[in-house]
């Protein structure tokens, strides 16, 4: 399976999934107009990376601000690693990360966390 690579801007955060070492990145702001389509592709990505049986799955996010929409699609990325993570066992988590002075971003990482029944790290930089 390829590595899904996305460029970042000031509306799409960057994407870096690789297959080979189960790290997931997802970095930057994401605001995009119709947050549905670009998510698909990535949701896609997820579902055929799984179907490989991964040992070892890490999403990394760093996000400085997600819109609700974007939110929302982020909740679905983390509801299929949950599937995976009851169904295998896999050592499956999440890392959150945050600026040390973003409490609104702290909040939505706990919110999720409590959502969604996943591994959760939490470091503020």
């Amino acid at each position: 399976m390829e590595e899904l690579k996305l460029a970042g801007s000031f509306n799409f955060p960057s994407i870096d999934f690789n297959p080979d070492t189960g790290a997931l990145k997802i970095i930057g702001r994401s605001i995009p107009e119709n947050p549905v389509k670009f998510y698909l592709p990535i949701e896609n990505w997820i579902r055929e990376y799984i179907q490989l049986k991964p040992k070892d799955i890490t999403l990394f996010i760093h996000l400085d601000y997600l819109n609700t929409h974007s939110t929302e699609c982020i909740l679905i990325l983390m509801k299929k690693l949950q599937e995976y993570y009851q169904e295998s066992g896999a050592n499956v988590k999440v890392i959150w990360n945050f600026e040390d002075d973003d409490e609104d971003m702290k909040l939505l990482g706990e919110d999720l966390a409590s959502i969604v029944k996943l591994p959760f790290a939490f470091f503020w930089i």
